[in-house]
C-alpha cells in the first residue's frame, strides 16, 4: 500500500512540474525499495542568488547503508554546468531513519538539476 500511495504522489508531482526538466533518481535497482524521497524543497538563497536544493528521504529498512549522490546543474538553454556537485558524494544512512542532502547551485546560471542517488 505505501508503494501505491508513494507512486500516485511521485506521478502528481511530475505533472505539476511537467515543464521543468530537474528531478530526482534512484539509479541503482536494489535499493530503490529501501528508501523513499518524501519531499525536495528548492529555493533561491535571497542573499547569494544561487539555488539551493533539499531532500528530504527516508531509508524504510532496519540496515545502515551508506548512499551516494550525485548533480548535474544545466543552465536555463540546457547546457551542463560543470560543477564539483557532479562528483559522488557519501551519505551515511541509518536504519529506520529520516536523512537530508542538501545541495547549493555552483552558480546563479543554474536552473534545472538531475540529482542521482544509488549505492
Amino acid at each position: 500500500m505505501k508503494k501505491w500511495i508513494w507512486l500516485i504522489a511521485l506521478t502528481l508531482f511530475l505533472v505539476g512540474c511537467a515543464d521543468k526538466t530537474s528531478y530526482v533518481k534512484v539509479v541503482d535497482d536494489s535499493i530503490e525499495d529501501d528508501i523513499s524521497i518524501e519531499k525536495i524543497n528548492e529555493r533561491i538563497n535571497s542573499e547569494s542568488g544561487l539555488k539551493e536544493l533539499q531532500v528530504l528521504g527516508e531509508n524504510e529498512t532496519d540496515e545502515y547503508m551508506k548512499l551516494r549522490y550525485r548533480v548535474v546543474w544545466f543552465d536555463k538553454d540546457g547546457f551542463e554546468i560543470d560543477s564539483i556537485s557532479k562528483n559522488w558524494t557519501e551519505l551515511p544512512v541509518y536504519k529506520n531513519a529520516n536523512f537530508t542532502i542538501h545541495i547549493v547551485a555552483p552558480n546563479k546560471k543554474a536552473t534545472d538539476y538531475r540529482l542521482f542517488i544509488n549505492k
